[in-house]
């Protein structure tokens, strides 16, 4: 009898997808778990559709002891919307962690790939060796993990409100509902260059869409001659998924308690309990005609001050190594991580689905982290 059965996963697995994510975390000097509650399914449609979860169990408790997530969504690729897939939440648990079971989740992504034969792309942190040591090896049975992009993910931290900074000609202000048409084109148009990035609908912002917990009047947008020339959405996805802390680095430990006192005579965001979830938002769908610095930099300006009145700590946002508005989101303090885009080649020969894939890894990619 086999130890393991590979299977997928259904609405009545959802508990326990919920622990499995509990129970796994990421290790640095803080470690952290990354949550979807209080429904695993749920927080998955920010993903794209369909999402399909595979699921390993022990056979001889019934137990599931690993996980993995196929999506599909559309997302620029040529300059043109195009379905492509995207793989996640690889979780294995640590006593059950060898090559076998490994092997056999990914025999089942092949098939679904097969079925479905779509580009595939992935984020690995940069930091967590575990995985790249694992499947960016060339491992036997694994697909091939190409190196597509460094994303930089800068955490700002909020709560300190600063000068604006007011250009000529240029109103800042947060969007309006009948603006989403407007915004949901300019994001596109500014994205159609870089491959991977989230190619959005109107469809995205209704109810059960991906994007239906992001309003309208969470974009702030700038606006030249009263055309909109950037944005910038500001996302809360607790109510979908959660990062909590399940340890500090020691400096930040034995600081809490007086931060706190200090955060409650000021009135600002208090850092969790161990266990509890980390106060954050996205900063999604950054766009910004043509590069303008300046712009970026006052639009960013307004948002962080418009932000630190509110609950969070941090804001998060993601964004090529090399994409020249990086540095006004790396002149705030806060916390940064590197994120490695692959594309995963399941072909048996080596030729990935997506054919221009040379091409692209000379392009600025722009995954969408808030959709990852």
């Amino acid at each position: 009898m086999t130890r393991y059965t590979i299977s997928l996963a259904s609405s009545a697995d959802d508990a326990q997808l919920r622990e499995r994510m509990a129970l796994d975390r990421i290790e640095g000097a803080a470690a952290i778990s990354l949550r979807r509650e209080p429904s695993y399914f749920a927080g998955s449609r920010l993903y794209g559709a369909p999402v399909q979860v595979i699921v390993g169990r022990d056979a001889s408790t019934g137990r599931i002891v690993a996980t993995g997530c196929r999506s599909v969504a559309t997302a620029h690729l040529d300059g043109k919307p195009q379905r492509v897939a995207y793989l996640s939440d690889l979780r294995i648990d640590p006593e059950h962690r060898n090559g076998f079971l490994l092997a056999r989740v990914y025999r089942y992504l092949r098939t679904l790939h097969e079925a479905d034969p779509l580009p595939c792309h992935t984020l690995i942190y940069e930091d967590n060796q575990k995985a790249l040591g694992s499947l960016v090896g060339g491992r036997a049975g694994l697909p091939r993990y190409v190196p597509r992009a460094r994303l930089i993910a800068r955490g700002i931290r909020l709560g300190r409100k600063r000068a604006e900074r007011s250009l000529p000609g240029i109103e800042l202000r947060r969007a309006t509902a009948d603006e989403l048409d407007e915004i949901v084109y300019f994001v596109n148009a500014r994205r159609a260059a870089h491959p991977w990035s989230a190619a959005l609908d109107r469809a995205d912002f209704s109810p059960g869409g991906r994007c239906d917990t992001l309003r309208a009047e969470d974009f702030f947008v700038a606006r030249r001659h009263g055309r909109i020339c950037a944005t910038v959405a500001a996302w809360d996805q607790g109510r979908l998924r959660q990062a909590h802390i399940e340890r500090y680095a020691r400096v930040t430990q034995l600081l809490r308690v007086p931060y706190n006192i200090l955060a409650s005579v000021r009135g600002l965001p208090k850092l969790p309990a161990l266990g509890e979830p980390l106060p954050y938002l996205y900063l999604a769908f950054i766009a910004v005609q043509d590069d303008d610095a300046p712009l970026c930099a006052a639009l960013l300006r307004h948002v962080s001050n418009e932000l630190s009145s509110g609950r969070w700590l941090y804001a998060l946002a993601t964004l090529h190594e090399d994409d020249p508005l990086l540095p006004q989101f790396l002149a705030y303090p806060g916390t940064t991580s590197v994120v490695r885009l692959f594309e995963v080649d399941f072909s048996q020969n080596g030729e990935c689905v997506n054919a221009n894939a040379d091409t692209h890894s000379r392009q600025r990619a722009n995954v969408e982290f808030a959709l990852a």
